[in-house]
């Protein structure tokens, strides 16, 4: 579905004396995302895992490489051509307030990506968005609330409904549970995973804890420095990983933490 080619993403930076730096974000950069599966990219903050996110999610191009989404380069796509394609992959960004706006109403956040991608009546719309607030296990009354007036994890709920609410073909989860405590966290990616199961998308899933990229998925790539430096296919437990940045992110885990099991 999905591919990245060789893909690098640089930026230029200027001093306070006017000299110009590269920043080196990506680098070389090939990963290819299947239908109807979940993988899950690991690093720690800085090692350029956001910016590859943008960069498959179209939001950003690359400097070097290809990616392609079923064999269509997508520097070859005119913008209505790459609207259109942007209905196929969907972002739920870390911090859940912050991707919802402040001064609009939760049913219309829900709503907002079926007006602009499909043409529906109003009665229509409402029994998506009722359907979508059902999915992920949130009560009606929220619907008249603003941003501010829920929860974390509640905010993370809305945040999901909108990505599934045009059926995507990719959901790329970028910290998505980063911030929530532990007890919600883990019922946000328990919904994630029974969502899986019924929508059919991919999952991309990044993370900075590879217990939780274990747990969400059994293909997992490891990003440093802007590179992937281990992809690991039908990992079976920890013990698979074997880069030696691979092992620091696991000696990093609370000591406290049970080994998760992985998913399919």
């Amino acid at each position: 579905m999905l591919s990245l080619k060789n893909v690098d993403k640089h930026y230029s930076r200027k001093d306070k004396k006017g000299k110009k730096t590269i920043i080196k974000a990506v680098e070389n950069v090939s990963l290819t995302i299947r239908e109807n599966k979940s993988y899950s990219l690991v690093g720690e903050s800085g090692s350029g895992k956001s910016t590859l996110a943008r960069l498959m999610a179209f939001i950003e191009s690359p400097t070097k490489g290809q990616i392609m989404i079923d064999n269509q380069d997508l520097s070859k796509l005119n913008k209505e051509q790459l609207r259109l394609k942007r209905v196929d992959i969907q972002m739920v960004m870390q911090d859940g307030q912050s991707s919802l706006d402040p001064r609009v109403k939760i049913y219309d956040s829900i709503a907002e990506p079926i007006r602009n991608f499909e043409k529906t009546n109003k009665k229509d719309e409402r029994l998506r968005v009722e359907s979508l607030v059902n999915k992920v296990e949130l009560s009606m009354d929220i619907l008249d609330r603003l941003p501010h007036e829920l929860s974390g994890g509640e905010q993370k709920r809305v945040c999901i409904a909108r990505a599934i609410s045009i059926n995507p073909r990719l959901i790329i989860f970028d910290e998505a549970v980063s911030g929530l405590d532990v007890t919600v966290r883990k019922k946000v990616l328990n919904l994630l995973l029974k969502l899986r199961s019924e929508i059919k998308s991919s999952y991309l899933f990044i993370t900075h804890d590879i217990d939780v990229a274990l747990y969400m998925s059994k293909d997992i790539s490891v990003m440093k420095d802007g590179k992937i430096v281990e992809k690991i296919e039908n990992i079976k437990s920890l013990r698979d990983f074997k880069h030696d940045y691979s092992k620091i992110l696991i000696n990093a885990l609370p000591p406290k933490v049970p080994r998760s099991k992985t998913r399919k």
